[in-house]
């Protein structure tokens, strides 16, 4: 054998030995190496057994593109890498030059099973092919993933630390307080609160703040969850949860006090609502006299409101007539009977069925009040009162005064009247009239659950220790009335039938659920514990929450309650009360959540029905606020204008699309169904504590100044001065929008006919000023 041959069969051995090496690197490899065809679509000639790990044979994928088990959105990365090779490939073939070739990418790839797995792969020219060394780094993105999500957390935790963070040195000055700190205390950033002292500026006085020290010293130099009323910069008070201890200088000698306070005034307040709440109500279900109940309800209402002069009052509807079952008055210790019609604020009040603060001042300011002046007397300073409620239906009334302090109710009192009014309507009415428990059959017709009386029947079986733990869930259902009365029943049967099914769904087959009332539900869960049944009711809100059915106002929207028999037994009216008290209390947390459930619900609907509704309600607000504020209302009148200009057209949610929209003529009668809104839209408002205020302004929106106007043809100042200010504005700004029935006209046109209608369709003061203030607009629009 010549040399040339001992080499060249050196060099074969050489070759197969690097390829065998190639070979088991390959084989052995966890990474994916594969080779692709040269051109746009990498077709795969090779691939690595480690593709397994994919749940793929090599076999599966050869001669298929990588781009039908990429990702959609990460196919263009794949698509420009390939470009980039290709063009490499071009300059070499016509420069000759050996350019740059390795390339990096991360995208996701399919697995057999269906799964993104992120992959990274480093990319390189090997002849007439393309190398591909895939990786997964799927566990490193999640691992990623979660660092990030972990530091956005405690990140976003220091930056929205709920509560005052604070450090005060031995002598009580300030050395460190958060943004938070400071703004709870009514100070606009920590430097205007660093360096005060907190016993001069946070307590009322210095000796409140050395009982602190004493119970910090007390407990070793560390509290926790430990309540004190502070004071605020205005002076008001703020009750604490604070959690601080004694920090120390290297030496270990104590330098100062560090902590947090957590503002619970909120809660302490609902937490006495809540107790308030609860006490009328277990005084209803007990078995104490009418009177009794009176003297029950007095005497709570007293803890969050003075009721030194305390009243209610009661229709009498067979006499048509208010009667006075119970009254406290230093001054006027006996109120006669009176007709409804009477000229009183109370009959007022359970006429209207709306709430009414005034003060002296008040009654010689507001025109709508002279007619009551003289009822209210000149000792008389303050009266706040609110309907009593079951429903829709006023069955009376209750009321507060004072004869000495003009300052001791505000509109805040208002709210917090109206909140407990419908617990204590409901305790009146059931102390005054027993109910007889009527015998159904087993099943609820509307929803197919069972009844209230096969559930009472059940529960009284299941009370016994063999069930144990036995637990209830109590659920009401927000707003049904609203959806009745807006929507219409057969409506308010879908949103019931749905919520029925949507139990169903999350129940177990041995649980007994039940509709025991027109918007109230219940369950009883055999064999489950506390937590098991907080679990269960969290997972109905959560499906609640994320249910997707059309239209929105179907979602539902609950209040939950649930209690547990344990050990020890409880009678069945016990339970009934601890749930339906856990209701009561989940209902009071989320008050404010139903109210935007409404408003979201019908601003959705009517922007659906017609587009140009949003933009309208934009336009109205802003000149109706200015409108407002020229003429002198009060902050909580501004506000309520402004509710008033999205929710004015409200009722016609619920006219047929064939009048709303029609594009010439209505006949009469579908005039008639047209006007109809303004009373469907009072309704809608009147059963929403949060639109109950402007309920008699959206029902009067469309009288006229002459008398003219609907639905009860008011006249003059008799229209709600509201009311007057929306239909100037409405009516400007619908002249100048497209509708179906006609085109717009100009701004100039718009005002000539406004001015036109002044004294007519128009109040003419209001129509003067407003005049003027589009006019100053206008001008300084041009400059």
């Amino acid at each position: 054998m010549g040399d040339k041959d001992k080499e060249k069969e050196q060099l074969m051995n050489k070759t197969i030995k690097s390829e065998e090496l190639y070979r088991l690197i390959a084989v052995n490899t966890s990474d994916v190496i594969t080779l692709h065809k040269f051109n746009l679509k990498a077709t795969f000639t090779y691939i690595s057994p480690s593709i397994k790990s994919s749940r793929y044979e090599p076999e599966e994928l050869l001669g298929k593109s990588p781009f039908d088990f990429v990702h959609p959105n990460d196919k263009k990365k794949l698509f420009s890498i390939l470009k980039d090779y290709i063009n490499v490939k071009l300059k070499k073939f016509f420069t000759g030059k050996e350019l740059p070739t390795t390339g990096r990418i991360e995208f996701r790839f399919k697995d057999k099973d269906g799964n993104w797995r992120y992959v990274q792969s480093t990319v390189n020219i090997v002849g007439n092919k393309l190398l591909f060394i895939t990786r997964d780094i799927t566990d490193y993105k999640k691992a990623e993933e979660i660092i990030k999500q972990s530091e956005k957390k405690y990140r976003t935790l220091f930056e929205n630390m709920p509560g005052a963070y604070y450090r005060a040195d031995k002598d009580g000055n300030l050395i460190m307080i958060n943004s938070e700190g400071a703004k709870l205390f009514g100070y606009n950033s920590p430097e205007d609160i660093l360096g005060k002292n907190t016993s001069q500026h946070l307590y009322f006085t210095p000796e409140e703040r050395k009982k602190y020290l004493k119970e910090l010293e007390k407990n070793k130099g560390n509290l926790k969850d430990f309540e004190i009323t502070l004071k605020k910069k205005d002076g008001s008070h703020l009750i604490i949860s604070d959690t601080s201890h004694y920090y120390y200088d290297k030496e270990g000698n104590i330098v100062g006090i560090e902590g947090i306070f957590v503002d619970i005034t909120e809660r302490k307040r609902n937490e006495q609502l809540q107790q308030v709440l609860y006490n009328i109500s277990k005084a209803a279900n007990s078995p104490i006299s009418l009177n009794q109940l009176y003297k029950t309800i007095h005497k709570e209402l007293g803890t969050i409101i003075d009721t030194t002069n305390f009243y209610i009052a009661l229709v009498d509807e067979k006499e048509d007539k208010i009667f006075f079952p119970y009254n406290i008055d230093n001054t006027k210790p006996i109120h006669l009977p009176r007709t409804i019609n009477h000229n009183s604020l109370i009959a007022y009040v359970i006429k209207t069925g709306k709430s009414i603060f005034v003060n002296q001042e008040m009654i010689k300011g507001k025109k709508f009040m002279m007619e009551f002046k003289e009822w209210f007397g000149i000792l008389r300073k303050v009266w706040l009162g609110v309907p009593l409620k079951i429903g829709d239906r006023v069955i009376g009334a209750m009321a507060v005064q004072s004869y000495t302090n003009p300052e001791l109710y505000t509109e805040k009192d208002i709210k917090l009247l109206e909140f407990v009014s419908s617990q204590v309507a409901t305790a009146i009415e059931r102390k005054s009239s027993e109910e007889r428990i009527r015998h159904l059959s087993f099943h609820d017709s509307l929803t197919g659950l069972y009844n209230r009386a096969y559930f009472e029947e059940e529960l009284k079986r299941l009370n016994n220790s063999r069930f144990y733990p036995l637990s209830i869930v109590m659920l009401d259902v927000n707003g049904l009335k609203v959806v009745n009365d807006t929507f219409g029943h057969h409506e308010g049967d879908r949103l019931l039938q749905h919520l029925s099914q949507v139990l169903t769904s999350v129940s177990r087959q041995g649980d007994i659920l039940a509709r025991i009332g027109g918007d109230e539900f219940a369950i009883l869960l055999p064999f489950t514990t506390s937590e098991q049944t907080r679990e269960f009711c969290e997972r109905i809100k959560k499906v609640c929450q994320q249910d997707k059915i059309e239209p929105i106002y179907l979602r539902p929207n609950i209040s939950l309650g649930h209690t547990t028999q344990g050990g020890e037994y409880k009678d069945t009216n016990s339970l009934l009360k601890e749930a339906d008290r856990n209701m009561y209390q989940d209902k009071l947390f989320n008050g404010k959540s139903r109210e935007k459930h409404f408003l979201e619900a019908f601003r959705i609907v009517l922007a659906e029905r017609d587009p140009h509704t949003s933009d309208h309600a934009q336009r109205l607000q802003e000149l109706a606020l200015s409108l407002g504020k020229r003429v002198g209302l009060t902050e909580y009148q501004l506000g309520n204008l402004k509710l008033l200009a999205l929710l004015h057209d409200i009722g016609k949610i619920s006219i047929l699309d064939s009048i709303l929209f029609k594009t010439y003529i209505l006949t009469p009668s579908e005039w008639e169904k047209m006007r109809e809104h303004s009373r469907i839209g009072y309704r809608m408002a009147k059963n929403i504590p949060d639109f109950a205020p402007i309920a008699q302004e959206i029902l009067y929106h469309h009288e006229h100044w002459d008398g003219t106007g609907y639905p009860d043809g008011l006249k003059g100042e008799k229209i709600p001065l509201l009311s007057r200010i929306i239909s100037i504005v409405d009516a400007y700004d619908v002249m100048q929008s497209r509708r179906p029935y006609k085109g717009p006209i100009t701004k100039t046109k718009a005002l000539k006919e406004i001015k036109s209608c002044a004294g007519t369709q128009f109040d003419p003061q209001l129509v003067e000023i407003f005049l003027k203030i589009v006019k100053n607009n206008a001008s300084r629009e041009r400059k």
